[in-house]
């Protein structure tokens, strides 16, 4: 094999992210979905969008700032500063989910609030994985490019559900 197609060949693990950041973004492509479909049925009753929420996405947005200096700078002290970051956007979305319960919106009460449950959860349960990871690079002292990546198309990720189901 020349040298030129050795050095052109993506690496099997630029490929495996690509492929998963799509089937994360098909997933919440097919919550969109389904979103749009039950959105005009009578029994739709909008919700507020919690404060929390909002709080949450600035402490999401720094995170990915801290995380994107820490990966220029290659600084762990950085590293766990986003590390605490994602730790207090994923507390925002359990004080959203209090404020929603404590108004008598839970998860069946109204399709509206049933979304917001679902999706934040789901994106939560993502968050969770990119911290688990973020904490594995930053302990093993491992390159973390792929890492930072994810978690800046997760912080796009929320946008686009925050606003979508501000709409």
């Amino acid at each position: 094999m020349s040298e030129t197609a050795a050095l052109s060949r993506p690496r099997a693990s630029d490929v495996l992210f690509l492929v998963l950041l799509g089937v994360v973004a098909m997933l919440f492509a097919g919550f969109t979905a389904a979103y749009f479909i039950r959105r005009p049925a009578p029994d739709w009753v909008p919700i507020a969008i919690p404060l929390w929420s909002w709080v949450g996405t600035a402490v999401l947005a720094a995170s990915s700032v801290t995380l994107e200096l820490a990966r220029r700078r290659e600084s762990t002290g950085l590293q766990r500063v986003s590390l605490l970051l994602g730790c207090a956007f994923l507390a925002a979305q359990l004080f959203s989910w209090s404020g929603l319960a404590q108004s008598g919106i839970a998860l069946p009460s109204t399709p509206h609030g049933a979304f917001y449950f679902m999706l934040s959860a789901v994106h939560g349960l993502h968050v969770i994985g990119g911290l688990c990871a973020l904490a594995w690079v930053t302990l093993s002292d491992r390159p973390l490019r792929l890492v930072a990546a994810y978690w800046h198309f997760m912080g796009l990720v929320w946008l686009y559900v925050l606003f979508l189901l501000a709409s």
